[in-house]
């Protein structure tokens, strides 16, 4: 495989991934929520979109 390509979608997944600031779990959001609050599927909290 293509090393960008590769690259590209590593980028693109780390930019979807958040952190839950009660529990620290991570999780990946869906790229239609990314500007969004997203509530964890863990402990129920509201993630705040990255800046």
């Amino acid at each position: 495989m293509n090393p960008l390509f590769i690259s590209a979608i590593i980028g693109t997944l780390l930019g979807l991934k958040r952190t839950c600031p009660k529990c620290k779990r991570d999780q990946i959001v869906p790229a239609s929520k990314r500007r969004e609050s997203v509530r964890c599927k863990f402990c129920e909290v509201d993630i705040p979109p990255r800046k």
